[in-house]
């Protein structure tokens, strides 16, 4: 069992801000990851006002319970309620048929890499180039 953890991760492109995760998400660490997010959020209210994204590097993520796919939705409409987004980057197989099998992949934004993630998009496009239809 690997504690999650989670670090942010600078880079130079955009508003995004990256937190990369690392272990397993699941009831005994899910705490973890919500103080991360608080904090991005809480230093995002001091900046200036403007639409941004907040990606999950989740290229480290070992495993992913029913605990952690929850907080990983109050999370994405806790940034939607504000104008922002959530990006889930590099999701593991694991995860991603997690989300497949839930319904979570078609109302979570997922991207191949961070790289992807952090480019600036239009706010009515999806980051994943998808239409929808």
């Amino acid at each position: 069992m690997t504690r999650l953890q989670v670090r942010p991760v600078h880079h130079d492109q955009g508003d995004a801000h990256v937190l990369a995760l690392v272990g397993e998400l699941d009831l005994d660490s899910e705490d973890v990851l919500a103080s991360a997010v608080d904090v991005v959020l809480r230093a995002r209210q001091d900046g200036p006002a403007r639409r941004s994204r907040l990606v999950l590097d989740c290229g480290g993520l070992t495993f992913c319970d029913s605990r952690g796919l929850g907080l990983l939705l109050t999370i994405r409409q806790k940034l939607e309620d504000a104008g922002d987004v959530l990006v889930l980057a590099d999701p593991t197989p694991q995860l991603l048929r997690t989300l497949e099998l839930t319904g979570a992949d078609q109302v979570l934004t997922l991207v191949d890499g961070v790289s992807e993630a952090v480019l600036p998009a239009s706010p009515r496009e999806p980051l994943t180039g998808e239409s929808g239809g």
